[in-house]
């Protein structure tokens, strides 16, 4: 029986992150090469706010979203793996350049990535599936349908800044096939620049241990299982990070770490025919108020977050599937003066699978905030219409 709970996770690098590996290992020398792939996207929005909450934003507007990835690989005689990727983004945002690392992979012991990519908490986890592509609590949006965005990536994550991370085969402990079982991954980031782009002068020596709410030896670690029984697939995630903060400490802090853990899980239902139900869901708990600069008891200390969803994919990825999933996100700012900041999000959407490649998709959803700091609670309703396309 065919199985989805895999196909259907986009932004997990363990899940199938050998299985291409196993296949090549024993091939001959290939030479190092370059393809190109990437994503494109356009989208409609509309969204109805309070009017206390209104800050002169228009109720619609057009939006596209890009990157065109650049993937090296090569294969050397005795079955290695060596590449990297180069990101470009197809619209300007803060960075032109998204990632760029290398990477060593081998089937039988594991993958090396270095250079500006995101951490192993980002690339290994499952929380609550996503109702539409880029819009979630999976992965974060840059087209952000919602004025204040459900994630459950910690506050401090260091994505994209320069480091490395390193996995080990996902079948080396157990689990009886490639790209099962249980992975393990770590990471860690000097400090916080990305290439020249950073908010302190990084140059191309070494950057400053005194730059004020600069992120500095940051150690991450993840771990996933995954395994299948019968028609049903299980994806089991938790994971750490602890980031120095650079700078004088703020209000109330006693420590210039900040700390963070998260776990989650999917399970995926294969009905038949292709079709499943995949039910997925998170808790992420961490400490965030002890960056450098604070001069408020305000300020956030600490975030809990936690979120739950559903999808319904009637076959897999396969043109013509149709896809309906909702998802719902709780999250609490806890502040130093006992005050608290409180977002519920909820969403519903619907996908259709044009052709491969090819998804056209809808949305809708609430985004009801409540702040210590203004009697003006957000409270938008939004929707969203787009097409993307996947290369």
């Amino acid at each position: 029986m065919k199985k989805t709970l895999l196909l259907q996770t986009a932004l997990v690098a363990a899940a199938g992150l050998f299985v291409a590996g196993a296949a090549n290992a024993q091939t001959k020398e290939v030479p190092v090469g370059v393809t190109v792939g990437g994503y494109y996207q356009s989208f409609y929005k509309v969204q109805d706010r309070d009017k206390t909450a209104q800050v002169d934003q228009s109720s619609q507007a057009l939006g596209q979203d890009a990157e065109i990835w650049f993937n090296i690989r090569g294969v050397l005689d005795n079955g290695t793996i060596v590449g990297g990727r180069v990101e470009l983004e197809g619209t300007t945002y803060s960075d032109q350049i998204d990632e760029t690392y290398l990477f060593v992979e081998r089937a039988d012991i594991g993958r090396i990535e270095l250079g500006a990519t995101d951490r192993v908490n980002a690339k290994m986890n499952y929380f609550s599936p996503d109702p539409f592509p880029g819009h979630g609590t999976t992965s974060q949006s840059e087209y952000a349908a919602s004025n204040i965005q459900p994630q459950m990536w910690t506050v401090n994550h260091g994505n994209d800044n320069e480091g490395i991370n390193i996995y080990t085969a996902s079948n080396r402990y157990f689990g009886s096939k490639a790209g099962k079982g249980l992975q393990l991954g770590l990471s860690y980031v000097p400090n916080g620049c990305q290439d020249f782009s950073g908010s302190v002068a990084c140059g191309g020596g070494f950057s400053s241990t005194a730059d004020a709410g600069q992120l500095s030896q940051q150690y991450s670690a993840a771990a996933n299982y995954i395994e299948s029984f019968g028609p049903v697939d299980v994806a089991l995630y938790a994971g750490y990070n602890s980031v120095h903060i650079e700078g004088t400490l703020g209000a109330g802090a006693t420590d210039p770490r900040q700390d963070a853990w998260q776990v989650g899980a999917q399970v995926a239902y294969n009905i038949g025919d292709g079709s499943s139900v995949t039910v997925g869901g998170g808790y992420n708990n961490e400490d965030v108020g002890r960056a450098a600069g604070i001069s408020s008891s305000t300020v956030t200390k600490e975030r809990e977050s936690y979120t739950i969803g559903i999808r319904y994919l009637t076959n897999g990825s396969k043109p013509g599937s149709v896809g309906i999933g909702a998802t719902y996100y709780n999250g609490e700012d806890k502040n130093f003066n006992s005050t608290k900041d409180t977002l519920d999000y909820y969403a519903l959407g619907v996908t259709y699978q044009v052709a491969k490649g090819v998804l056209s998709f809808a949305g809708a959803g609430v985004s009801d905030a409540e702040l210590s700091t203004t009697t003006n609670d957000p409270k938008q309703t939004f929707g969203v219409v787009g097409l993307r396309l996947d290369f």
